[in-house]
């Protein structure tokens, strides 16, 4: 064999052996459905982005189950109680000046926040196919330290009060640290405040990378923030630490001094749960790493307080292998996530994921083009002020940036939500437009998802009992505003 052939033969060798470990590691189909248990660690998460050259970190076939585990980016607020004694959020929220986790902010400027585990490639699912997450249960993360779980609702200044005005305008965001109180089995029963504290005595950390690259993906990407500038706010660096004012970079760990707790609020009140993912999706079809703050037709952070258990959740593949990923799980939160977020605790959720071909979709799916929620009682259409952000003309020629100022509009988001709905019911009903408004009307009941997330959310309660054949009169199956099932009244209080 000449060189030159033993040249050639060594490079097609090269090439297919790169071909074959490029390949997805797709598990082989087994007629029982496998599960998996994805856990949460330095290396299965990433913080602030959705990207679909992220290299996957679980691969499951259509069918399976997968336990996730999902870690609050707001632990930092008491780190003693959420953080300290859990040694996989130890290593998550460990700071130091050098990158040792992917990316706090999808450019490393805090522009992204949501801590997200995965992401998980559905083997088999292409671009225009639809992804079935069946949520079946969501389980507070209890700290091993100390034997408990907290969670933190963190009243921040992208919340709405900062719109509306404060009383003798004095501006200010605001911790709260809630508890989960359990029975003496270690059943969660409510939620109760705990502490509170001022964001802006100063919290601290050892000071954040200026460059580097997005670690772990397909792609070679890098990203610089040379004055670690986060809303043109410059944090120098001093004696290894930067000196934080407010929520303006993700992760923050907080020092809390003595006296600046305030136990004033302390079980002033009871808060019911309702375990449910805020942040959950699929990688868009985009070539660069897109924030997890604004919602889209692909999911993300969407807030809706309906992603519980019990819960549906169907959207449209946008990337080979979907990607999904999820975090930013609340134990609770009212609709509109009105101060800035919900009681952000870390959960273990598991699911079951099923791949629907575009081919072979059923009318309710077959031009899905937004998240669609469904339970046992009701759809929920999922509206936003800007559907498509990431494609609209007028927020070009950086979407994700640009949302945050029109996309802040409830109008907008009114309509997109009845955009939507007037789309589905058409395909999915066979209704004419004149059908569809009166059906609306009388039947449907809008909510406010969430005004704090640069693209406003509404939603559309379609009650599922209008399409039955049941002669029999209407009864609630669900918690009011949750996916929770519910044997016959709206609200259940206890004694």
């Amino acid at each position: 064999m000449s060189r030159f052939h033993s040249l050639t033969w060594c490079t097609l060798l090269v090439a297919v052996v790169a071909i074959v470990s490029a390949q997805p590691q797709c598990p082989r189909p087994t007629i029982t459905p496998k599960v998996h248990h994805l856990k949460a660690s330095v290396d299965t998460v990433k913080w602030g982005y959705y990207w679909n050259q992220n290299n996957p970190k679980l691969y499951v076939n259509s069918g399976d189950t997968v336990t996730v585990e999902m870690v609050t980016h707001m632990a930092g607020d008491y780190y003693d109680g959420m953080v300290k004694g859990d040694p996989a959020l130890e290593g998550i929220y460990h700071w130091t000046d050098k990158q040792a986790i992917s990316v706090r902010g999808a450019t490393g400027a805090g522009d992204g926040v949501h801590i997200l585990t995965g992401p998980i490639y559905m083997c088999g699912a292409e671009e225009g196919d639809i992804l079935q997450v069946d949520i079946l249960d969501l389980q507070p993360r209890v700290n091993p330290g100390n034997g408990k779980t907290y969670g933190v609702n963190g009243a921040a200044r992208w919340g709405y009060q900062f719109r509306a005005g404060f009383l003798n305008n004095i501006t200010r965001e605001i911790s709260t640290i809630y508890e989960i109180i359990t029975d003496a089995q270690g059943m969660p029963l409510y939620a109760v405040p705990d502490f509170q504290f001022n964001v802006g005595n100063g919290p601290h950390t050892s000071c954040v990378p200026l460059n580097g690259t997005y670690p772990d993906a397909m792609e070679n990407l890098t990203w610089s923030n040379p004055n670690s500038l986060y809303l043109n706010a410059y944090q120098p660096c001093v004696d290894g630490k930067q000196y934080w004012t407010g929520y303006t970079y993700p992760g923050v760990i907080f020092n809390h001094s003595i006296g600046s707790k305030d136990y004033s609020i302390r079980e002033m009140f009871k808060v019911p749960l309702n375990y449910h993912i805020g942040n959950i999706g699929v990688a868009p079809k985009y070539p660069i790493p897109i924030s997890s703050i604004p919602p889209g037709s692909y999911g993300g952070n969407m807030d809706n307080r309906r992603i519980g258990k019990g819960a549906t959740l169907y959207l449209r593949v946008q990337s080979k292998g979907a990607l999904l990923s999820m975090g930013d799980c609340h134990s609770a939160q009212g609709d509109s996530e009105f101060d800035g977020m919900g009681i952000e605790t870390s959960i273990n959720g598991k699911f079951r994921l099923t791949l629907i071909k575009n081919t072979t979709a059923p009318p309710m799916l077959k031009n899905l083009n937004f998240p669609l929620i469904e339970n046992k009682e009701n759809y929920i259409v999922q509206g936003f002020a800007f559907n498509h952000f990431l494609t609209d003309p007028t927020l070009q020629p950086n979407p994700q940036v640009q949302v945050f100022t029109p996309g802040s509009n409830l109008n907008l988001a009114f309509t997109g939500a009845y955009d939507n709905a007037r789309e589905w019911l058409m395909d999915f009903k066979n209704m004419t437009e004149d059908q569809v408004n009166t059906f609306i009307t009388v039947m449907c009941d809008y909510g406010i998802t969430q005004v704090v997330d640069g693209n406003f959310g509404v939603h559309l309660v379609v009650p599922k009992y209008a399409f039955t054949h049941s002669k029999k009169s209407f009864e609630p199956e669900v918690v009011c505003g949750t996916s929770t099932k519910l044997p016959k009244t709206c609200y259940k209080h206890s004694a």
